[in-house]
């Protein structure tokens, strides 16, 4: 069948897509915490933190994992980041869109990991001018962050050379799973398809 070989890809792309999320995720939340930013804004681990994580799991997963995705990932990247794409380089709307999207987190902490994220996140989407890789992407980010926060693993994320080996570890993986995505992508994207206010 000739539609055979798309399919596959699509389905290895959307696979991708969630690996990425979470081992991004992982190398970043370490990062962060290895740096020991939050004691930098102490009222993120007091106040956001406990606030981010107030629902139970279940609910957490659908809010975070599902409903949330999808909303900022239609807002951010198909509407913010394809309009400007219209006027700027796809480079400099991707910065753009990913200050934008850390600073929407509303906190110092969340901003550097959103910011970082942001980037990536717009970067699969102008390769693959594909909206669902993106949602993929984030909702496995958001639930795994999102379910890590109820295991017992503190005691062994607390030890440095733990992280420091995790981090290497889904770094590596994360840079991976984008230079696959550089290599198999089209050689250019053709976004925008066309303006959603056209210049006069």
């Amino acid at each position: 069948m000739p539609g055979g070989g798309e399919k596959k890809k699509t389905e290895k792309k959307m696979f991708l897509s969630l690996l990425l999320g979470i081992s991004l995720a992982m190398c970043l939340n370490l990062l962060v915490a290895l740096l020991q930013v939050d004691r930098l804004f102490p009222a993120y681990s007091t106040q956001i933190r406990p606030w981010l994580f107030r629902f139970p799991p279940g609910t957490g997963i659908i809010i975070y994992g599902i409903i949330t995705p999808v909303i900022e990932e239609v807002i951010f990247r198909f509407l913010f980041f394809r309009k400007l794409c219209v006027y700027v380089t796809a480079q400099a709307a991707g910065i753009a869109s990913a200050v934008i999207f850390g600073l929407y987190h509303g906190n110092a902490v969340q901003f550097i990991y959103a910011f970082l994220f942001g980037l990536v996140l717009a970067y699969v989407y102008w390769r693959f001018e594909n909206l669902l890789s993106a949602v993929f992407l984030h909702s496995a980010a958001n639930i795994y962050v999102y379910v890590l926060y109820f295991l017992p693993v503190g005691e062994i994320l607390n030890k440095t050379y733990v992280c420091i080996i995790l981090i290497l570890i889904s770094g590596l993986v994360s840079c991976l799973i984008l230079m696959y995505f550089y290599k198999t992508a089209a050689a250019k994207s053709t976004l925008p398809e066309k303006p959603f206010f056209p210049v006069r």
